[in-house]
């Protein structure tokens, strides 16, 4: 038996309660021996069942203490995280505006990150909500709507009268830039941001004209606001629009508040808020726009922050610095212009100016010959009476008096011609200093000058553009780069076979009246681009009425040579008929001899 129990006493893993329960129970028999109980059995019981307890409770603490320093740990890093976001939003926001600030070169490009920017660096980050742009326009003038006198099927009308100048004449001060009047100006979209999804851009080139919506108390003097800030579109009724001189007296039956302009036709929840785009000058060049408008597409209907309307103000500052910028600019550029356009002018008057030398060396003028007296002019023929029939000499009188009347418009004509080539020669140059660097003083405008804009259209429809290519500002900026130079160069005005009579029409009426010292005051590159416009339209002009003449000439001499020819047809014709008439008399003759004989 003894042998047996040792056996299984060294089957037993000593290691294991060395390792797991030996120190507390040493610990234990230790408290024992000290206490000295009665029941020492139950006492060491007893104090291992309080150790367990004990262990549980600090083994709970220690959890919660780990736990606790984590979530610590994890609130550090998740502040760390925000303060880095904040951050790095902020950065992006300076970095946004600069580049907004300096986008001073193309409205356009200007307009979409605008709109890109408010949408994008919301609080929002583009979604719920969309941002737009809208830029303030005059009419557009239709310079085919004039009233010159319409041209018949293949004519081209007569070129209206242009209005005399001195080009020696001072070409004026430039005017001071400042606020106009918007009685007749417009909004139009010409931007839009959206997420994803949320297709806006069917408001793109979409007019809100005065009288509709609430955006006009933004630009009217009287009632001007620094801003439009609607929580609620759909129940919005704003104050009514103060009476103006000349206005219809208010309808006292009428509901006089302001209601939102929906675009899209159909009243929708949400908000609304817009920014003026003003100038240093005070000129309120736009407004840029947030809605949350809840369409199918998006759109939360929520009211916008007050972070984001905060930054929408910013993007529109930043806005107007780059078209600041643009104006002081192009009025730098204009005060180099009169210097060239003046260098141009003498120039000009000193080639066409006569040469004395050659003038001592040829024929002295006879005396008085200043003083004679004009050819007198031709009479013409006389028209035949109603229902009387022209005859032949006469058809021939009337064409020779019209054939030496074209002669003489020609010779006149013709001296035209070889001045106006002559002028075209001095500026021909001018039409390759029009690149793409010098039109974007022209296309950094974003409002059109109204003389230049003249100037432009006339070379966009001798260049073979369509009219509805350019019939906006906008539309006519975009055309403004190499490609319109290029086809400016390949032009040739002595070939005039080729002259689309409804758009020399354009060409015409869009230079009526259009002076070289009224464009140098709005634009440099509008002045050089004026100067051979001009220059090459008198050429193409004076070329076709050379060529019209000769051709008329040729008429009527092909006229004159077939009436000739019908006359000595006609005689031959008489002559035959007299002679066959006289040989049947003889031959009757004859015939009467021989029968009396």
């Amino acid at each position: 038996g003894t042998r047996v129990l040792m056996t299984v006493l060294d089957k037993i893993d000593t290691k294991f309660l060395k390792d797991t329960v030996a120190d507390v129970v040493v610990k234990a028999c230790s408290a024992c021996a000290v206490a000295r109980p009665d029941d020492p059995v139950g006492f060491v019981a007893g104090w291992l069942e309080q150790f367990v307890e004990n262990d549980a409770i600090l083994k709970k603490r220690v959890g919660e203490l780990t736990v606790k320093a984590a979530e610590e740990t994890a609130d550090v890093e998740a502040r760390a995280e925000t303060a880095s976001a904040v951050s790095d939003h902020a950065q992006r926001a300076q970095a946004a505006l600069a580049h907004l600030a300096s986008l001073s070169g193309d409205p356009d490009e200007l307009y979409i990150h605008a709109a890109n920017y408010a949408l994008r660096l919301s609080s929002t980050g583009g979604t719920g909500v969309r941002a737009y742009v809208a830029d303030l326009e005059e009419p557009e003038e239709d310079e085919m709507a004039a009233t010159l006198e319409e041209p018949g099927e293949g004519e081209e009308p007569a070129v209206a009268a242009e209005t005399e100048t001195d080009e020696t004449e001072d070409t004026g001060s430039i005017p001071e830039p400042g606020e106009p009047e918007y009685g007749k100006f417009f909004f139009r979209y010409v931007a839009v941001a959206a997420a994803k999804g949320d297709d806006q851009n069917f408001l793109v080139g979409k007019k809100l004209e005065r009288g509709v919506g609430v955006s006009f108390c933004m630009v009217d003097n009287t009632l001007k606001q620094p801003w439009i800030d609607i929580q609620h579109v759909m129940t919005y009724r704003g104050p009514p629009l103060e009476t103006r001189e000349g206005d219809e007296p208010t309808d006292p039956d009428a509901p006089p508040p302001t209601k939102v302009h929906f675009v899209g036709g159909f009243p929708r929840a949400g908000a609304f808020f817009a920014v003026p785009i003003v100038l240093v000058t005070g000129e309120v060049a736009g407004m840029l726009c947030l809605d949350s408008v809840k369409t199918l597409g998006g759109g939360n209907g929520l009211a916008i922050p007050d972070t984001d309307k905060d930054w929408v103000r910013l993007v529109a500052a930043a806005a107007a610095t780059a078209m600041d910028a643009a104006a002081a600019q192009r009025r730098a550029t204009l005060l180099q212009a009169r210097d060239e356009q003046t260098a141009i002018v003498a120039a000009i008057a000193a080639a066409e100016a006569p040469d004395e030398s050659e003038a001592a060396e040829g024929e002295a003028p006879k005396e008085n010959e200043a003083d004679a007296e004009p050819e007198p002019e031709e009479d013409a023929p006389p028209e035949p009476e109603e229902g009387v029939q022209m005859s032949d000499e006469d058809t021939i009188k009337a064409l020779e008096f019209k054939k030496r009347d074209r002669e003489k418009r020609l010779a006149v004509a013709e001296v035209a011609l070889l001045a106006t080539q002559k002028r075209l020669a001095l500026v021909a140059h001018l039409v390759d200093l029009v690149d793409e660097t010098a039109l974007g003083e022209i296309r950094s405008a974003p409002r059109a000058p109204k003389q230049t804009w003249r100037v432009v259209k006339a070379g966009l429809y001798a260049a073979g553009f369509k009219k509805f290519e350019f019939d906006t500002w906008s539309l006519t900026r975009k055309l403004l780069g190499g490609e319109f130079r290029t086809k400016l160069q390949k032009l040739n005005p002595n070939d005039v076979t080729k002259r689309d009579a409804k758009a020399w029409a354009g060409v015409h009426k869009c230079l009526a009246g259009v002076t070289a010292n009224a464009v140098v005051r709005e634009s440099k590159v509008g002045a050089v681009l004026h100067r051979w416009v001009d220059a090459f339209v008198a050429v193409s002009d004076a070329t076709l009425e050379v060529t019209e003449l000769k051709t008329a000439i040729e008429d009527f001499e092909n006229e004159v040579e077939k009436t000739q020819e019908r006359i000595a047809e006609a005689v031959a014709d008489a002559e035959a008929a007299a002679e066959a008439e006289a040989a049947a008399g003889g031959a009757e003759a004859e015939a009467e001899e021989a029968t009396a004989s």
